[in-house]
């Protein structure tokens, strides 16, 4: 082969494109590895549908059990249903008893209050309409002593309001609100001048010494109010003491009713109280009895129900696990596809281990949660398994082709590193050894492409994406050594014809 810098410049190229090759083949050779092992311990972490399997098994186990169980726990339920009427009858025929004695006794002490209370509120109405005739007479008293202080007040307001008016226009007039008056400097002077001989004309005088008309105004208005409520007050007094003196004569009457009431009430108490203590000791004796067939019943019943909670605790575990299960997630390629279903797209979304009964409703157990069909809850786990199965397999076939993708890559490089040295060398074999890379380098790319090598489908375990390097290594040793084939074959036949023609 003729050298020349062209084939030279080829030579190093692919030398240095097959050294590319070589470490992104080992970075994704280390990354297949990285990937089978995170894979690997995935499907271990799905053993545990074994453990779902033993737990159906064990509950298909005593299924029957569980039936035999329910029936067995309705007769005890059944008969602590009995003990508890036993009982509820000894209750209602103690407490019965102790109702009438306590009414019995509730009605003496009544009886007995009641005489007191009676005894208190005669005291009592004695005492209230004696004070009620004291009230009234100091309230005609008040009365009397305020009717003139009443009448100057009543006279003095009358006196004020046609006042009030000029009382407005003069705070107008001295806070500025309106405009002056005219001949007046101030409000003060308008006043004298005007106010005050009106008032004088009304049959009030007005001080020469009062220089705040408003506030002169306000204090009568308030010596007047006050005179008027002085009596109104007095008024209301004397109607107060007049409705105590009526309250007291009627109290007084119905103390009288009650005292006697009382005397009579805790006569009959007496009696009924005695009656009572023997219905109370009959009572007790059928409550005893009924204690005792009610603490038979419990036992038993304790006992039944504790083993039925063990079924359904296990039902409501394998109902969880099933759906676990059931729900587990499908694996899709890159481009959307579904490369692995899940357990729910195989059997269906209205897939259900529920058994139904003949009118097409969900069976429950004792405690109301849903019975399983455990025959179901198998198919589910099987389900599973295929899935993780062909998740396996999906991984391990992608796996396999990549390392076998890998593998052809480097030797191409290798080759093409060979070759590269032998253009630089000038020799002859470079041009057939590089038609050898080419070849193998084309059909990596044409093998890679069968595989998805431009997309693969499992990442690594934090979710990166391996296989972009080597994709770009790939095409790159296919172009470059290509190209080197094609310089090499020329410059060998160049070669050969220069030697003919010496």
């Amino acid at each position: 082969m003729k050298k020349t810098a062209f084939t030279t410049v080829m030579s190093i190229l692919l030398i240095l494109v097959c050294l590319f090759g070589l470490v992104a083949v080992g970075l994704g050779v280390k990354d297949g590895l990285a990937i089978k092992k995170y894979k690997e311990e995935d499907t271990k972490g799905a053993d545990v549908v074994g453990q779902l399997e033993d737990a159906i098994a064990l509950l298909k186990k005593n299924e029957d059990a569980y039936n035999e169980g329910v029936g067995t726990y309705a007769k005890g339920l059944s008969d602590y249903s009995a003990g508890q009427k036993e009982l509820s009858a000894g209750k209602k025929a103690y407490n019965a008893g102790k109702s009438e004695y306590e009414k019995g006794l509730e009605a003496y002490r009544q009886g007995k209050k009641a005489l007191e209370e009676g005894y208190a509120q005669y005291e009592k109405g004695k005492k209230e309409l004696a004070a009620g005739k004291k009230q009234v007479a100091e309230g005609q008293k008040l009365i009397d002593a305020n009717t003139q202080a009443y009448n100057e007040g009543k006279a003095m307001l009358e006196k004020i309001e046609p006042l009030m008016p000029l009382l407005n226009t003069y705070v107008q007039f001295r806070d500025g609100t309106i405009a002056k008056i005219p001949g007046f400097d101030n409000a003060q002077a308008w006043f004298v001048s005007k106010v005050r001989p009106i008032a004088e004309k009304a049959g009030l005088t007005i001080p020469e010494n009062v220089t705040d008309f408003p506030k002169y105004m306000q204090q009568m208005v308030a010596d007047g109010e006050a005179k008027l409520k002085e009596y109104e007050d007095g008024l209301a007094e004397l109607e107060a003491g007049k409705k105590k003196v009526a309250e007291g004569e009627k109290a007084l009457k119905a103390a009288e009713a009650q005292l006697a009431a009382g005397e009579k009430e805790l006569a009959a108490g007496e009696a009924k109280l005695k009656a009572a203590e023997k219905e109370l000791a009959a009572g007790a004796k059928k409550l005893k009895a009924g204690e005792k067939e009610l603490a038979a019943g419990a036992a038993k019943l304790a006992d039944g129900k504790a083993s039925l909670e063990e079924f359904e605790n296990g039902m409501a575990l394998v109902d969880e696990y099933t759906m676990t299960c059931y729900k587990n997630k499908p694996i899709y390629r890159h481009n959307g596809d579904m490369a692995v279903p899940g357990p729910e797209q195989r059997l269906g979304e209205d897939f259900s281990w529920y058994k139904l009964g003949d009118d097409g409703k969900v069976v429950t157990l004792r405690n109301g949660d849903p019975y399983l069909d455990l025959d179901q809850c198998l198919v589910v786990c099987k389900s599973f398994r295929e899935s993780v199965a062909d998740h396996v397999a999906d991984v391990t076939h992608e796996l396999y082709m990549r390392l076998g993708l890998y593998a052809a890559t480097a030797l191409a490089a290798l080759l093409g590193i060979i070759a590269g040295i032998m253009g630089l060398c000038g020799k002859g074999g470079a041009a057939t050894l590089g038609i050898i890379t080419a070849v193998l380098a084309v059909a990596s790319n044409i093998f890679g492409a069968c595989t998805r090598y431009y997309g693969y489908t499992y990442p690594l375990k934090d979710g990166t994406y391996s296989g972009t390097v080597q994709f770009i290594a790939i095409i790159l040793l296919a172009v470059v050594a290509v190209i080197f084939a094609i310089a090499a074959a020329s410059a060998k036949k160049k070669a050969k014809a220069e030697a003919v023609a010496e």
